[in-house]
């Protein structure tokens, strides 16, 4: 059994000569919850769709559980749950109607789960798509996807539309579904609080490069934001390599620095700031400071 459930390698795209992805190299290990982020037309659901074979690259290779992606048969596509961007579904099919085709398509169906998926959501079967709030049609969608007990499930902005109840009844069900030996999923969202509620790898789109790719924990250690007040007026040029950002004013200085280390402690050590406090940062906060500035890459 592959240890990669996704794998890509030098990934390029161009849309009418434009740069969309450049040299991407990623791998998602199995049982991994990776959060693909980036800022709008930062390439998250291009790739997304390179991945699932809805969209050719135009260098590199793309592989969905051991198979190319441009080539995914039938069978292997009944082993992925996948959640377009936008939850388009046919809008004059009633619910129960819908849910009988896909049931019918489907390799496997979990039929015990999507019935506690329904009753959760409170979904109506009686009612058409086109009737459905854009929360509870995310709802639906996410029902269809995980009833097919995916050893993959791949996200694209899945929570949008939804209110916060239904947002974390969807964290729950996603951390649940990891749990359950072999499942991996691929979590692109805009609402950074939920991806880093459950993801523990992160990747980061900017300027068509995989600019951060590694563990939560990891990028939250090797970005570091402080606080430093000095003796007199503060430094101008600190000497260091990989500052994200810096504001002075007067005696203080705050300064984010990328890739963190003992040695770079040591040197902002001999300006003998008078006091140093370390602030804490949410991935929200790495997410601006790292989009802001693409100059650097966590490997």
């Amino acid at each position: 059994m592959d240890e990669n459930v996704i794998e890509v390698e030098n990934l390029a795209k161009y849309f009418d000569g434009r740069c969309v992805l450049d040299g991407i190299n990623l791998k998602v290990p199995r049982g991994c919850i990776y959060g693909l982020l980036g800022r709008n037309a930062a390439g998250k659901t291009t790739m997304i769709r390179i991945l699932f074979g809805l969209e050719p690259s135009t260098r590199g290779w793309a592989f969905l559980l051991g198979t190319e992606s441009s080539s995914l048969s039938a069978k292997v596509k009944g082993r992925i749950g996948y959640v377009a961007e936008g939850h388009n579904l046919i809008q004059n099919y009633k619910v129960g109607r819908l849910v009988k085709l896909c049931k019918d398509l489907s390799l496997q169906w979990n039929s015990e789960f999507f019935a506690h998926l329904i009753e959760m959501f409170h979904l109506p079967m009686d009612r058409r798509i086109s009737q459905l709030s854009i929360g509870m049609r995310a709802q639906l969608n996410l029902s269809l996807a995980l009833a097919v007990d995916p050893e993959l499930l791949i996200l694209d902005d899945p929570t949008l539309g939804m209110d916060t109840v239904a947002r974390r009844q969807f964290l729950e069900l996603a951390i649940d579904l990891i749990q359950q030996q072999g499942r991996t999923i691929l979590f692109s969202s805009h609402i950074l609080s939920d991806v880093e509620r459950v993801a523990d790898r992160i990747g980061i789109l900017a300027g068509g490069k995989l600019v951060v790719d590694c563990a939560l924990e990891e990028l939250k250690n090797r970005i570091k934001k402080f606080r430093l007040i000095f003796p007199e007026s503060a430094p101008e040029d600190l000497h260091l390599t990989e500052i994200i950002n810096q504001q002075i004013q007067g005696r203080e200085m705050v300064i984010t620095v990328a890739n963190w280390n003992q040695q770079k402690q040591a040197m902002l050590e001999t300006f003998k700031p008078s006091t140093w406090a370390e602030m804490p940062m949410s991935l929200e906060d790495i997410f601006i400071q790292c989009t802001r500035s693409s100059s650097w890459v966590t490997e």
